[in-house]
């Protein structure tokens, strides 16, 4: 399953030690603090995953819903139909007109701490990114790019960062970078309906979300 999926709710935790100025001059916490969703909000997305498992890239359309915390509804419209919802910590998916699949996200470890990271940004909540992330912001005000990197070692054993490109106070990108060297990155906004290729390639889709010309 994807990393790259969206929202659970999650405690709150104790605030951690702020993290050190960031060398480049972009401030991590202000960044966080702009991207802050109010609900309800939807977006279209596109998702592009690349594992050693897959041929080439699987490529992912639809909706995101963003109902508040803890709250988030993902529609897949192609290549095939999928609809999840994630509330109260429980997901619930349904492929097709497959029966209707329930699970808890604590048997999803990865995901779990993937969520917890994308509910903090949604929130604008850099305190409780702090909490269970390294953060590290570099570029500048219109091309920046936020990488958080886990503490939990259990988490860190599964995924490696989340990083996040934008520009002002709009993400463009999610990328998640798996432990087995997996990756997936989340367009949304602006990008949510690029122009992809069948075959892209990851320095393509890094360049795109940096705002650069492809290699």
């Amino acid at each position: 399953m994807s990393l790259s999926l969206a929202i659970a709710i999650l405690p709150t935790p104790s605030r951690a030690a702020p993290e050190p100025a960031s060398p480049s001059g972009v401030d991590a916490q202000k960044l966080v603090a702009g991207l802050k969703r109010e609900a309800p909000a939807r977006t279209r997305f596109s998702e592009v995953r690349f594992s050693s498992l897959l041929e080439r890239p699987l490529i992912l359309h639809g909706e995101l819903e963003y109902d508040g915390p803890g709250k988030l509804a993902r529609t897949v419209d192609t290549p095939y139909r999928e609809h999840m919802t994630i509330e109260n910590g429980e997901a619930s998916v349904q492929r097709g007109d497959n029966p209707v699949r329930k699970f808890s996200l604590s048997q999803a470890p990865e995901l779990e701490g993937f969520l917890r990271g994308f509910a903090a940004l949604l929130g604008g909540d850099a305190a409780t990114l702090q909490h269970d992330f390294v953060l590290a912001a570099s570029g500048s005000t219109d091309n920046w790019r936020l990488k958080l990197t886990p503490r939990d070692a259990r988490l860190a054993k599964r995924m490696n960062s989340l990083e996040v490109d934008g520009a002002n106070t709009s993400a463009r990108c999610f990328h998640t970078y798996e432990a087995d060297g997996d990756v997936n990155v989340l367009l949304v906004e602006t990008l949510a309906d690029a122009k992809l290729p069948p075959r892209p390639t990851p320095p393509m889709i890094d360049a795109l979300c940096r705002g650069k010309s492809a290699p």
